[in-house]
């Protein structure tokens, strides 16, 4: 399984770095994440800091963590969705998709055991937005969010196909 995770994070990570990038055209998923970005902004300036992220990425672990058991399982990671998964039906890229979050999920488990606990999640926030910002200012523009956070390149290369 560790290496099926190592893999797969190396994967996502040289087709981000290769110049496999996201069409510039305004498709569904383009637009999700953009509105996704703009429910992020404390202060609609255009740019995220990391308190803002990593404050989003606590909402969405509570909203996720259905039994409030401090941990978000699989059943639970796939079955709360941001709108991805209609977009991928909708493609007819479920099954891309579903690849997708099982490969996201394996990234941020980092102890392999099923469960993404709160501190692992809020490790792959940081780590997600250290990443993502690659001008390094401590602050994502809508470009590097919409291109460098993991959560949309993997879902959207999923959704188009690429």
């Amino acid at each position: 399984m560790k290496s099926l995770r190592i893999a797969c994070t190396l994967t996502l990570v040289l087709c981000t770095y290769t110049g496999l990038s996201l069409a510039e055209e305004v498709t569904p998923g383009r637009q999700l994440a953009e509105d996704i970005f703009g429910s992020i902004e404390d202060n609609p300036n255009g740019m995220v800091d990391i308190g803002e992220f990593v404050n989003f990425g606590r909402l969405i672990f509570e909203s996720m963590d259905h039994d409030e058991s401090g941990f978000i399982d699989f059943p639970e990671f796939t079955e709360w969705d941001f709108g991805f998964n209609f977009i991928a039906e909708d493609s007819g890229q479920k099954q891309a998709y579903e690849a997708a979050q099982k490969i996201l999920f394996a990234v941020w488990d980092r102890d392999g055991d099923g469960k993404l606990r709160r501190q692992e999640y809020h490790k792959a926030m940081v780590w997600d937005f250290t990443r993502a910002d690659a001008n390094d200012d401590a602050f994502l523009t809508r470009d590097e969010f919409l291109h460098g956070y993991l959560v949309n390149v993997a879902y959207r290369a999923a959704i188009t196909g690429l």
